[in-house]
C-alpha cells in the first residue's frame, strides 16, 4: 500500500512582505494560524521568508520569496479524494491571497510525495515498474534514483500551455523507534511535480489558477498510475 507523506500546491508571484494587517486579512483561512518569520523583508533582492503554521503544524502556507506554497503533511493512504480535497484547500488559499494582492503568478504546481515502501522492505513493483534490472559481481542493484519529465499540451483557460509532469523516485533515510531503540531504516520516496513551465509569457489569474486545481488532480491520478496501476 503506497501512502501519501506530504501535499504541496505552489504558486509563483511577486515578494509579499510580511505584516500584521496581511496577516489578518487572511484570518478566515483557519483559525490559529501563527506566523513564524525566518527572515526579515530586508532590502530587495533579499527576499523575506515567512509563514503561517497551523496550531497541530499539519498545514504549512509558506512565504518563500517569488514562491508561495500550501503544505499538508499526509500519514494517509493515497487516494483520489485526498488529492481531490487538497487541490479545493489550493483554490481557496491562493484565491484569497490573489485576491487580496491583486498579483498574476507566473506558475502553478500540485506536488504529492509518496512513500512507495511499507515498513522499510523494498517494494518489488518499485523495482519492476521502475528500476532496470543489474548485477554488480553477482549482487543485485541496492539503491537507485530515477528521474522522469513530460511535457504537455494542456488548455488552461482559453490558452493552451505546456505543463510538466515530473516523477522522482529516489531513496532516503528515516529515523524509527523499534522496541524503545532508535534505529536508522532506508524507504523508497516518489515525487510528482504537475506544473507549468517557467515561461515569462505565462500570466496566470485567479480563475486561472482555480483552473488548474480542478484538473490538476486527475492529471497526477494519471500520472501516478502509469507507475503503479492498480
Amino acid at each position: 500500500m503506497y501512502n501519501i507523506k506530504t501535499l504541496r500546491g505552489t504558486i509563483f508571484c511577486p515578494p509579499i512582505k510580511f505584516t500584521t494587517e496581511f496577516v489578518a486579512s487572511l484570518g478566515d483561512l483557519g483559525e490559529g494560524y501563527l506566523p513564524i518569520i525566518v527572515r526579515d523583508n530586508g532590502a530587495l533582492p533579499v527576499f523575506p521568508i515567512w509563514q503561517l503554521s497551523s496550531p497541530d503544524e499539519k498545514e504549512v502556507i509558506l512565504f518563500n520569496g517569488e514562491k508561495i506554497d500550501l503544505v499538508q503533511v499526509k500519514e494517509s493512504v493515497i487516494d483520489d479524494e485526498a488529492v481531490l480535497t487538497f487541490s479545493e484547500r489550493c483554490k481557496t488559499v491562493f484565491g484569497k491571497i490573489l485576491e487580496i494582492k491583486e498579483y498574476p503568478c507566473t506558475r502553478i504546481a500540485l506536488a504529492p510525495s509518496v512513500i512507495v515502501t511499507d515498513k522499510g522492505i523494498k517494494s518489488d513493483q518499485l523495482y519492476k515498474n521502475l528500476f532496470a534490472i543489474r548485477t554488480f559481481d553477482d549482487t543485485p542493484l541496492d539503491s537507485s534514483n530515477l528521474s522522469q519529465v513530460y511535457r504537455i499540451n494542456k488548455m488552461l483557460g482559453a490558452n493552451e500551455i505546456k505543463i510538466n509532469h515530473v516523477a522522482n523516485f529516489h531513496a532516503e533515510s528515516e529515523l524509527v523507534t523499534i522496541s524503545g531503540i532508535n534505529q536508522i531504516r532506508e524507504r523508497y520516496m516518489g515525487d510528482f511535480d504537475i506544473n507549468t513551465m517557467a515561461d515569462p509569457q505565462y500570466k496566470f489569474s485567479i480563475d486561472d489558477v482555480k483552473a488548474f486545481f480542478d484538473f490538476a488532480p486527475t492529471s497526477f491520478t494519471g500520472f501516478y498510475k502509469l507507475y503503479f496501476p492498480e
